[in-house]
């Protein structure tokens, strides 16, 4: 309710409130002088208040306005008019008791005619109830004398006859006034208890009101219960319906099921009875096996005995017509790469697929030196070197081993959407690269590259690294060499020139630290896979600015970045344009590559299941999986018939390293050996 006034009346009315203490002001309001009220509210109060209500209004803890009740106040009035008339009695029977000071000694005997008299009087019918109120006015001596007086003379008589009426005109209104009070009292009484009646009625409805609500409610309630007791049946319903069906459907099932458990258990009985057949077959073939192992153990005498006539590398000579057979005529779909140097075919030549690179056919140099060039390089064979089978002097052709994945240009690049390589086998063709190099740079008398970069590195089906081009400057005829070399000075391909030791570009002068400086930017290829040109510099800054991984190339993997920056440092000092501050292979990189070799232990690939092959259980020289592992003086481990092979041809070097071999004795690889086997029985 907005109205506090009013808020009041109702409150007042609703609780019978007969009592309340209530603001006549605000305490601001307040002075000594204040005698009436100030507040509306309390106004309103005041005079719409029920009359049963008594209310006193206060301002700062002092009483301002007292307002009471109806009742209260005609009774106030009543006995007000009362006083008044006992005043007026008191008045005349002073003056009668003036005259009346003689005759003290009659006093007791007019006192009763006296009483007579009032006995008369009040059996005539004027009651006497407020005259006579306190009954002392009859007995008191002044009425005595006054009395006493009338009946000795007339003036006395006459003064006693206007009391008389005087007194009796004074009781009526009097007697008027009282019994309007008594009717007043009685019709507020009649009202309060009619108005108790209404609010009793009113709270009784209420009551009945609130109650109809609450069973409305209730029944309201009960409504929405049995609604949705009755959705819940109707889902029940539904779902055993449901729940019916998916029993007839599962009891076709159990059927279903019944008769494949028959079919099984026929199945089984038949597995069983295959089961005891194959092993009456494996114990044929176990003593079959035991048979064969002692041929096997006969052969291999014969197999040692022979090994280094097994092992000497062989070299073809082929006529025209066979390459031209090997190249289906020289088909442009078999063609593979197309260089500065003549063509490249993909063939097949004595039951093996091969490369065969045709050479330009004009110039100075003859057969047989030719033969000879050929017949020399031939006979230089490493793990990371691509093997040279045989030539056709005819057709100036090379005949090489075929490598299934490319180049390390088109890998590098993702050509044919390869997938980039990881970091492992990165590390791990660094190694094979620079351990070329070193067998390279070894023998006697030194070989140099010369012509060292990523589309002269080919990758076989286990992403073995092998350089290629070996030595192909000596088979190009002079004339070709010359404008070979003339075009590098004069630095008219950035895309070769790269790639070149600033010296030789400038002197024509070949040597080995031409090669480490091709290794340097080859590294670096590896390392961020971006283009040659430039990389010099924008590696050397982002190790400047120690923020080297911005030019990492993340697709390779997580490097492991110490490694990384350090292989970085190394191939910047490779990179550098005086020969002389450049490192050694041997005693500068070779130390700090070849430990990283462990990081890289699973990095080959499997060419046909996808899966790595560990690079430590390959052969270096055979390229296969070891099957009896033996470790030689030069730390590596190498298939047994191979370095055998290797060490009974007359080679007292290391296969990797070109190195002399402090001894020849071999000491095989047990842990190797079982660590292979499991890894076969896995896959």
């Amino acid at each position: 309710m907005d109205n506090v006034e009013k808020g009041i009346i109702q409150i007042i009315a609703q609780y019978g409130i007969r009592w309340l203490v209530m603001g006549a002001a605000a305490d601001k309001h307040y002075s000594e002088k204040l005698s009436e009220l100030k507040s509306k509210k309390a106004i309103f109060v005041c005079q719409q208040a029920p009359v049963s209500c008594h209310i006193w209004f206060a301002c700062k803890g002092c009483l301002i306005h007292t307002r009471g009740t109806t009742l209260l106040q005609s009774c106030a009035n009543a006995e007000e008019d009362a006083y008044e008339l006992e005043g007026i009695s008191g008045r005349f029977t002073s003056q009668c008791l003036v005259h009346s000071t003689r005759s003290k000694d009659k006093v007791v005997d007019t006192s009763k005619s006296t009483l007579l008299l009032m006995d008369e009087l009040r059996g005539d019918g004027s009651p006497l109830p407020s005259l006579l109120k306190s009954g002392d006015s009859l007995h008191h001596p002044s009425s005595v004398i006054l009395l006493e007086e009338k009946s000795q003379g007339d003036a006395t008589c006459e003064i006693y006859d206007k009391l008389e009426h005087a007194m009796l005109d004074a009781e009526n209104p009097k007697r008027k006034g009282f019994e309007e009070s008594v009717r007043r009292w009685k019709a507020e009484e009649d009202a309060m208890e009619a108005i108790h009646g209404a609010e009793a009625s009113e709270s009784l409805c209420m009551k009945e009101t609130n109650q109809r609500k609450e069973m409305e409610e209730l029944l309201a309630r009960q409504r929405q219960e049995l609604e949705r007791m009755k959705n819940q049946h109707d889902q029940i319903i539904k779902e055993l319906q449901m729940v019916q069906d998916q029993k007839l459907v599962l009891e076709g099932r159990m059927k279903e099921s019944r008769y494949v458990e028959e079919e099984l258990e026929e199945k089984i009985i038949q597995a069983v009875k295959l089961l005891v057949t194959f092993k009456g077959k494996r114990d044929e073939l176990q003593i079959e096996h035991d048979n064969a192992i002692r041929e096997i153990n006969g052969l291999t005498k014969f197999v040692e005995e022979d090994a280094a006539s097994l092992c000497r590398p062989q070299f073809f000579a082929f006529s025209f017509l066979e390459i031209n057979e090997a190249t289906r005529n020289f088909d442009p779909s078999w063609k593979i790469g197309d260089g500065r140097f003549g063509s490249v075919y993909k063939g097949f030549l004595c039951h093996m697929k091969v490369a065969i690179k045709m050479l330009p056919s004009h110039g100075s140099q003859g057969h047989l030196e030719f033969e000879h060039e050929a017949g020399f390089l031939s006979r230089v064979r490493h793990p990371n070197l691509v093997t040279l089978i045989g030539t056709c002097p005819e057709s100036r052709s090379l005949i090489y081993e075929y490598l299934e994945n490319g180049s390390l240009e088109d890998r590098l690049a993702c050509r044919g959407k390869s997938p980039p390589l990881p970091w492992q086998t990165r590390i791990r063709i660094v190694i094979e690269i620079c351990s070329a190099l070193i067998f390279l740079h070894s023998n006697k008398p030194c070989i140099v590259h010369g012509n060292l970069k990523p589309t002269k590195v080919l990758l076989d089906a286990n992403y073995i690294s092998k350089l290629n081009d070996l030595g192909i400057y000596h088979l190009i005829p002079q004339d070709e060499n010359t404008t070979y070399a003339t075009t590098l000075c004069n630095k008219t391909d950035p895309e070769i020139s790269v790639y070149m030791d600033p010296e030789f570009l400038e002197t024509g002068e070949l040597t080995v630290e031409s090669d480490v400086y091709s290794f340097g930017i080859v590294l670096l290829r590896l390392l961020t896979g971006r283009p040659a040109l430039g990389i010099v510099k924008d590696v050397k800054c982002a190790l400047e600015r120690g923020n080297f991984n911005t030019v990492l190339d993340f697709s390779a993997g997580d490097w492991p970045l110490e490694q990384v920056i350090q292989l970085a440092c190394l191939a910047l000092r490779c990179c550098d344009n005086k020969r002389l501050n450049r490192p050694d292979l041997v005693s500068d990189l070779w130390s700090v590559i070849e430990p990283m070799r462990y990081l890289c232990t699973s990095s080959c690939l499997d060419s046909k299941g996808n899966r790595r092959i560990p690079s430590h259980f390959v052969c270096p020289i055979f390229q296969e999986i070891m099957k009896d592992p033996h470790i030689a003086a030069d730390g590596f481990t190498y298939e047994a018939d191979a370095i055998k092979g290797w060490l009974n041809s007359g080679h007292k070097t290391s296969p990797m390293t070109n190195l002399k071999l402090e001894h020849c004795d071999l000491l095989p690889n047990h842990a190797l050996t079982r660590a292979i086997q499991e890894w076969l029985q896995q896959s």
